[in-house]
């Protein structure tokens, strides 16, 4: 197949682009900086042209969009939302004039409201699932919802399949894709172990702090201790690429675990005594289900941050 990715010189642009080279596809890769992955053909450019887009994605079978602004506190709301919101648009408009029939979005948990709440924004039901209200209080998750409105109308209006994909926390834990991944985007001038130090460790080591900076690591609690391996999600996507949907769909996409040291049904007692659980929660389960993605893509979880580079590392440094 022939992959067009916007944003592919991005932190997790690296891991999407070398499963699919991986798998045998040609990938091209859009952006306004070089891509650090071997194999790519570079094409340089700015996303919110879709004229330019669109002469680029042609003879394409799929768009991947990952380009975005990554977070709040990374631009001023009115910026966020308008730039996040319309490069989606103009890639979904490039998708249809260059005849590209499959459009995989790279959404966010954050769409869901819990990971930058103002206010209190409790669940309704664990495991949370695609049927949960969505209700985001802060810029980067409603872009993020709406950059999914976006794709639904696209696909009623003409009949292209868009697939979003709510990536929940991406973790970098293998030591060779996170020092691809600290090259490039937010990540850039950071050492994998600044990188593990000032994000995940804290995240782990400082579960019940208040201080959460934005940009930054998101509060473990409001995300609902969700985490997936950067790997993951590159195997994801391409599932997501390569897959028989033909309309719009949106899947969350985390592990099947938490990035809590706590069992999960310590969690619930802790924070959440009162919830309603639709299944039993056991062991280090994780409270969002991607159900719905293991069964319209396929897609499991093959890669723990319990067992990795990372956890290695963390346990060296508390000896």
């Amino acid at each position: 197949m022939r992959t067009f990715v916007t944003g592919a010189s991005g932190t997790l642009g690296s891991y999407i682009c070398r499963e699919l080279l991986q798998a045998g596809h040609h990938v091209s890769g859009y952006s306004r900086r070089p891509i650090q992955s071997e194999g790519i053909s570079w094409i340089c450019g700015d996303v919110d042209d879709s004229e330019a887009v669109a002469r680029s994605a042609r003879g394409h079978d799929a768009i991947i969009h990952l380009a975005a602004i990554p977070g709040p506190g990374r631009a001023s709301p009115e910026h966020l939302v308008a730039a996040n919101v319309g490069t989606t648009t103009c890639v979904l408009e490039a998708a249809v004039r260059s005849n590209v029939p499959r459009v995989v979005f790279a959404s966010s948990g954050a769409a869901l409201g819990f990971t930058f709440q103002k206010r209190i924004v409790p669940p309704q039901y664990f495991p949370v699932d695609e049927q949960h209200p969505s209700a985001p209080q802060d810029p980067y998750g409603l872009s993020k919802l709406l950059g999914e409105l976006a794709c639904k109308s696209y696909t009623e209006a003409f009949g292209i399949a868009t697939i979003c994909l709510r990536v929940n926390n991406a973790w970098y834990v293998d030591r060779s894709g996170a020092e691809i991944a600290v090259q490039s985007g937010w990540a850039r001038g950071l050492t994998v172990e600044q990188l593990w130090e000032s994000r995940y460790a804290k995240i782990l080591e400082d579960r019940h702090g208040d201080c959460w900076l934005s940009p930054g690591p998101v509060s473990p609690r409001k995300n609902l201790w969700a985490v997936i391996d950067a790997r993951d999600v590159g195997h994801a996507f391409r599932l997501a690429v390569e897959c028989s949907v033909s309309d719009h769909e949106v899947l969350n996409l985390n592990a099947s675990e938490t990035c809590s040291l706590s069992p999960t049904p310590d969690l619930v007692t802790r924070y959440f005594p009162s919830m309603p659980l639709l299944r039993p929660m056991s062991g280090f389960d994780s409270l969002i289900s991607h159900e719905k993605a293991t069964r319209l893509l396929g897609f499991r979880p093959q890669h723990s941050w319990r067992q990795s580079d990372f956890s290695d590392w963390l346990n060296l440094r508390s000896m």
